[in-house]
C-alpha cells in the first residue's frame, strides 16, 4: 500500500505571512524566494439536505480553512439514484460521496466508481474514528468489504452500539406487583399474563396485552429482547460454539424462544394484532400492551416514544437483557455501520485530493471546532452557549434557514455521528439515561458480509418472515416443523449464504 503524502496547508495565508514563512533555504537556492500560495483544491461533495444556493455560510467557512474550492451536487433525496445515475453517465462523480449503504458501496464499486480506501489506510488518516470502532466494535471494519477490497469510510452510528432494551409501562409493573423491570425470563412471564390477565389499567375490562411484534412491516426488529433471553437473534448471523458464522433463526436457541412466543400467543398475551402491527409503539403508547423494545434514543423523555408516552400519562420505566436457560441474557444491537462516505476513483488517483479529503472528513470527526461550524455556525452570530450547550438563536432554529446557511449533514455528517461531540447534541439527563440503560448489557452484533450470494437469494428474508409468523400462530408446529423450514432455507440459498459468508469471514480474519 502506498503511503499517502502529507496534507496540503490548508490555511491561505496573507501576502506578508508567506513571505515571512515561506522562504526557501539557502540550501535550496542561491537567491531567496517566496513559494506563490497553493492553488485551492476543488472538490465536488454530496451528500443530503443540500443548500440551495453556493456561498453558504459553511462553504466558506471549509473554503477558507481547508483552502478549497467546493462544487456543490445536489440531489433530492426522494429521487437520489435516478439522478445520481444520469450524473454518473455523464461521467460527473463525487469527490466526496455519500454512500447509502453496503448496496451502494458494491454497485458503485463494481462498476469502477470508488477509489479503494484501504482499512490501515482509513485508520491511519481518520485515527479518532479508528479508535472508536476499533474499541467498541472491531468486526465492524468487515461490514463493507467487497471481494476482498474496502471503499468506504464508516459513517458510525453512535446509537449502533447501544443495545435495543425492553421498556415497560412503569404504572403498570406496581399494579402487578413489581417495583422494577423483571431480570429474568420466568419474572418475565409473571409480567407479561398479569399485563394481560389482572386488569392492569384498573378499567375493569380485559383489553391489555403483555407485548407485540410487527408483523406488518419488519419481523427483523420485532421481540428482539426476548431472542436475547435465550442469546440469538433470528435476524443476525453469529458465530457458533465452533467458531464458524451462523444463521440466528436456524439455531436452537431460536427454536426454544419460538416456544415461548407460541405459547404466549395462544394464551392471549401477545397482542393477536401483532400481524397487522406497523412498527409505530403505538400499542405501547396508547396503553394496549405494556412491554416495548427500542434504542434510547427513542424512548428517552425528548425522543419520539417518550414525548408522545409523556402526553398520554404513560411512564416508561427501562428494562434490561432478561437472563433464561442458557445464562445472562443479552440485548441485541444495530451495530456502529450502515452508511458510508466514499470517493471517486477519480479522486483516489489524485494524492492531494485524495489527502485533503481525509484532513476534511477527520476535522469534522475529531476537531470541536469543526463541529460547532459545520453544525452551529458562529458562536454570537448563529448561535449562543447556554450551560455548555448551543442553542441556534431564534431564526436558525427555522430547518429551512439552517439548512441555507449549510449547518447539518450536508457538509457535517461525520460531524453528528462522532463520540466526542454528543454532549453538544444531548441533555446531560439523557445521557445519564442511555449510560444506565447500557450498563452491564452483554450486547450481540450481527456480523455482516456483502458477499455474492446474500445478493443472488434476496428473496430469502421472505421465506423467513413467513416463517416467523407462523412459528408464532401455530400454524406451523415447531419439532418437525422447524426442522423443515431449516431444511427449505438451506435449498432456497441459505447453505450457499452460509458457506460464502464462513469463506469470507475466514480469509478477512486471516489478514488481521
Amino acid at each position: 500500500m502506498k503511503r499517502l503524502s502529507k496534507s496540503v496547508v490548508a490555511i491561505a495565508l496573507s501576502l506578508s505571512v508567506l513571505l515571512a514563512g515561506c522562504t526557501r533555504a539557502s540550501t535550496l537556492s542561491s537567491n531567496p524566494s517566496t513559494s506563490p500560495a497553493e492553488k485551492p483544491i476543488e472538490i465536488s461533495w454530496l451528500s443530503f439536505d443540500f443548500p440551495e444556493e453556493d456561498g453558504s455560510f459553511v462553504q466558506q467557512w471549509m473554503e477558507k480553512k481547508f483552502n478549497v474550492k467546493l462544487k456543490n451536487i445536489r440531489i433530492d433525496r426522494t429521487n437520489w439514484k435516478d439522478q445520481l445515475n444520469l450524473r454518473l453517465a455523464a461521467n460527473e462523480l463525487p469527490d466526496v460521496w455519500l454512500l447509502w449503504g453496503l448496496a451502494d458501496v458494491r454497485a458503485y464499486s463494481q462498476q469502477g466508481l470508488l477509489a479503494e480506501l484501504p482499512i490501515d489506510e482509513i485508520k491511519k488518516n481518520m485515527p479518532t474514528l479508528a479508535d472508536f470502532i476499533d474499541k467498541n466494535q472491531p468486526e465492524a471494519w468487515n461490514d463493507g468489504i467487497i471481494t476482498g477490497k474496502s471503499y468506504g469510510i464508516p459513517i458510525t452510528n453512535l446509537e449502533g452500539v447501544i443495545p435495543i432494551n425492553p421498556f415497560y409501562n412503569q404504572d403498570w409493573l406496581k399494579a402487578v406487583g413489581y417495583n422494577e423491570p423483571p431480570k429474568t425470563l420466568k419474572e418475565f412471564e409473571d409480567v407479561i399474563y398479569k399485563f394481560r390477565n389482572n386488569d392492569p389499567d384498573g378499567n375493569g375490562k380485559k383489553d391489555t396485552y403483555g407485548l407485540t411484534a410487527l408483523g406488518k412491516t419488519n419481523t427483523n426488529e420485532s421481540l428482539q429482547y426476548v431472542f436475547g433471553a435465550f442469546q440469538t437473534n433470528p435476524s443476525y448471523w453469529m458465530k457458533d460454539k465452533e467458531g464458524k458464522l451462523t444463521y440466528g433463526m436456524i439455531t436452537e436457541p431460536s427454536r426454544e424462544a419460538f416456544r415461548y412466543l407460541s405459547k404466549w400467543f395462544k394464551d392471549g398475551v401477545l397482542d393477536p394484532e401483532f400481524l397487522t402491527s406497523d412498527g409505530k409503539k403505538e400499542e405501547f403508547v396508547n396503553k394496549r400492551v405494556g412491554v416495548s423494545n427500542d434504542n434510547w434514543s427513542s424512548f428517552r423523555p425528548n425522543g419520539r416514544i417518550g414525548q408522545t408516552a409523556a402526553k398520554n400519562g404513560v411512564k416508561i420505566a427501562v428494562g434490561k437483557a432478561l437472563d433464561g436457560p442458557y445464562g445472562p441474557g443479552k440485548l441485541s444491537a444495530w451495530g456502529l455501520t450502515g452508511n458510508y462516505m466514499g470517493m471517486s476513483v477519480d479522486a483516489g488517483k489524485d494524492p492531494k485530493k485524495k489527502a485533503k479529503i481525509y484532513e476534511i472528513l477527520n476535522s469534522f470527526y475529531s476537531d470541536k471546532e469543526s463541529f460547532m461550524a459545520s453544525q452551529y455556525g458562529e458562536e454570537g452570530v448563529h448561535y449562543t452557549l447556554q450551560n455548555g450547550m448551543p442553542v441556534p438563536k431564534e431564526e436558525y432554529k427555522d430547518t429551512k434557514k439552517k439548512i441555507s446557511a449549510g449547518f447539518g449533514s450536508y457538509y457535517g455528517l461525520l460531524s453528528k455521528k462522532a463520540k466526542a461531540f454528543e454532549m453538544y447534541s444531548f441533555p446531560a439527563e439523557d445521557l445519564s439515561l442511555r449510560d444506565q440503560a447500557t450498563k452491564g448489557v452483554e450486547l450481540l452484533y450481527n456480523i455482516k458480509f456483502n458477499v455474492n450470494a446474500i445478493q443472488k437469494y434476496s428473496d430469502l428474508p421472505n421465506l423467513e418472515k413467513e416463517y416467523f409468523i407462523k412459528f408464532i400462530t401455530g400454524e406451523i408446529d415447531l419439532d418437525k416443523g422447524f426442522d423443515k423450514f431449516v431444511e427449505s432455507w438451506k435449498k432456497a440459498g441459505g447453505e450457499e449464504i452460509t458457506n460464502e459468508m464462513n469463506a469470507t469471514y475466514k480469509a478477512q480474519s486471516g489478514k488481521k
